[in-house]
């Protein structure tokens, strides 16, 4: 009798321990869960972001082949917030195309150079063809200002989702020296010349041309002095103003201004020019932005070009067509600049760069962006099914990415902070990258403790073709413990306050981003110290060091032969990328119930409810939700 109570009671530690070890978790969801229930269409692999082609064409009047000039690709016009996405240089050719990633809720970014700002639509979801292109010279001139009035515009817009800077133009990059006097026209001190040609010196002086005796005027506009043109004037009205400013060859000049009309714009037109002119006051060249039918509201307008041989100074002009007597249009705001010095000699001016003086390293770029940080959010029963409740690994990460002269990637740093683990399995988490691992230097800010990641001497991991480089191999040691197996998973267990560490990946070589990938890359966990078993997000290869006797076992429906990896039968899988800082179900609390329009976003292939996973109204239930503790 006693033989036989042991033994029962053996067996019921054993399938104690066995419960324990699975996660203590509830029993997978069965074939009537809401889950099993969603029709998710074959190839949707659950990204809130996309990777987009972009390609930046500068003005042709604007020479790179000493001066790398900069781009920025924000979230949005930085003055309204927007967040730096990814920055470079173009080429000798005055352009750049590359890849950015973005949340797929985005329908914009906003790109800004020294030619200017302006929004750039990003193609629908799922659209395959195209891309984004945006050409800062679509509207630029090389005619001589005006004395008739000019006939309807013949140029040509481009095809799909091309931008035309003409109509969404911003403030450019920031350059600290104004090269104008005067430039907000708050000081009373204008002379008058009769034609823009006519000789006037470099004073830091404003000067009306007088055509038909007309002149533009000085205006107090609600308390900010402007400078517009003459209302009730007896003719249609040609004139603007000008000031001289010192130039050599080879500058690169940019020259902005606000305009506005106020009256009809269908009767008014406006023109920036740049007139690089020679010691004898002869123009050498005529550079203009053309600006038909100005807006009722304050409109940057940005344009730039290199000096040509012999230039000696510059004719900065604003030049008007009004034929609307009662109306008139306003101007404001000059800024013409050129850029700094080049300390580094790397290519790049100094106030353009974000190293100055290291010739190794130019720009700084993010992912998700400047501030913002993402989440990975893993189930870890794979094979097997979960809960889907998304926290048995939280992962928050944000990437500053450094980048040298010619966009090449030179060094990546990663913030990461273990948020959750809602389970009990000893959990690592790496990612895989494209590159020879050989090219790497050195890693440095990985946890490695319970014996069974094998790394090579520059930190990446031994036996892998690609770069593999694993953060942690213990979730357990990265956050405090809680007294119990769910940290921060449940709001009756205390709470951990999360650390946050910095990895700090640095290349022998400079490569190519190309050949990387985009931040995130390929991230991944390894389930309980077993190396082998290691889930990806869906659609995502696994690395050289994978066990393949899992896949297709259990829940698993990964296939290589069609390009299918760590997803169930009906796609459903078994880990989460987002653009934010997660707010990740309650444990034990399936996604479905957390988030009203998961379900909908998923089975519409990611075309409905992009943003489902945002705190907007009726988007979550609350309450399902995990919420740390006030003021954490």
């Amino acid at each position: 009798m006693k033989t036989k109570t042991f033994i029962l009671s053996m067996l019921l530690l054993l399938m104690a321990g066995l419960t324990f070890q699975s996660c203590n978790k509830a029993p997978e969801p069965d074939d009537n869960s809401p889950l099993d229930n969603l029709n998710i269409p074959d190839g949707f692999t659950f990204e809130s972001t996309r990777v987009e082609n972009v390609t930046i064409k500068m003005p042709s009047t604007v020479s790179f082949e000493t001066d790398k000039s900069r781009f920025n690709i924000y979230t949005a016009d930085p003055a309204d917030g927007g967040q730096l996405i990814t920055a470079g240089s173009f080429d000798e050719n005055g352009e750049w195309t590359g890849e950015i990633r973005v949340p797929t809720a985005l329908d914009s970014v906003y790109v800004q150079s020294v030619a200017g700002g302006v929004y750039a639509q990003l193609p629908e979801q799922n659209t395959k063809e195209g891309g984004v292109t945006v050409d800062f010279g679509e509207d630029y001139e090389t005619n001589i200002p005006p004395d008739t009035i000019p006939p309807e515009s013949t140029t040509t817009k481009s095809a799909s989702y091309t931008v035309s800077s003409a109509h969404y133009s911003g403030a450019g990059i920031q350059i600290s020296n104004n090269l104008i006097q005067n430039g907000d026209f708050e000081t009373d001190n204008f002379g008058s010349i009769y034609g823009w040609s006519s000789d006037h010196p470099i004073d830091g002086k404003w000067y009306f041309t007088s055509y038909r005796n007309q002149r533009m005027e000085w205006y107090n506009d609600g308390g900010n002095h402007v400078v517009r043109t003459p209302v009730n004037h007896l003719y249609s009205y040609y004139g603007g103003v000008t000031q001289m400013i010192a130039a050599s060859a080879g500058d690169l000049i940019t020259f902005s201004a606000d305009i506005k009309s106020v009256g009809n714009p269908a009767y008014q037109t406006s023109w920036l020019y740049i007139i690089p002119m020679d010691s004898q006051n002869r123009a050498l060249a005529y550079i203009c932005k053309y600006y038909p039918h100005p807006a009722n509201h304050w409109v940057k307008k940005t344009i730039c070009a290199t000096m040509p041989s012999g230039t000696a100074k510059v004719n900065i002009l604003l030049w008007n067509w009004d034929l609307d007597r009662n109306g008139s249009i306003y101007c404001d705001n000059v800024e013409v600049t050129k850029p700094s010095n080049d300390s580094d000699g790397d290519g790049v001016p100094d106030d353009q760069d974000d190293y100055p003086n290291d010739p190794a390293r130019a720009f700084n770029v993010y992912y998700p962006n400047q501030t913002d940080w993402g989440t990975l959010a893993f189930e870890d029963l794979w094979p097997g099914k979960g809960d889907y409740d998304f926290n048995d690994l939280v992962v928050d990460y944000h990437f500053k990415s450094v980048l040298n002269a010619s966009n090449q990637l030179v060094e990546f740093f990663t913030d990461y902070s273990v948020r959750a683990v809602g389970a009990s399995l000893k959990n690592g988490f790496g990612f895989m990258l494209g590159g020879n691992p050989s090219n790497v230097a050195s890693v440095t800010g990985t946890h490695l403790t319970e014996n069974y990641i094998h790394n090579n001497p520059n930190g990446t991991e031994q036996g892998q073709t690609n770069t593999v480089v694993i953060l942690f191999d213990n979730a357990f040691r990265m956050i405090g413990s809680s007294g119990s197996a769910f940290i921060n998973t449940k709001e009756d267990v205390p709470y951990v306050e999360p650390d946050t560490n910095e990895l700090h990946v640095l290349y022998a070589n400079p490569v190519s981003v190309s050949t990387t990938g985009t931040a995130p890359y390929n991230p991944f966990i390894i389930i309980n110290g077993e190396r082998g078993k290691e889930v990806h997000l869906a659609g995502q290869k696994p690395t050289d060091l994978v066990n393949t006797s899992y896949f297709g076992t259990y829940a698993d429906a990964t296939d290589p032969a069609t390009g299918k990896y760590y997803q169930t039968e009906n796609n459903l899988p078994w880990g989460l990328d987002l653009p934010v800082s997660f707010a990740y179900p309650k444990e034990q609390v399936d996604i479905l119930s957390a988030y009203n329009y998961f379900g909908q976003w998923a089975e519409s292939g990611g075309n409905d409810y992009p943003d489902w996973y945002m705190d907007k109204p009726g988007y979550r239930v609350s309450s399902n939700i995990y919420t740390p503790p006030a003021g954490k």
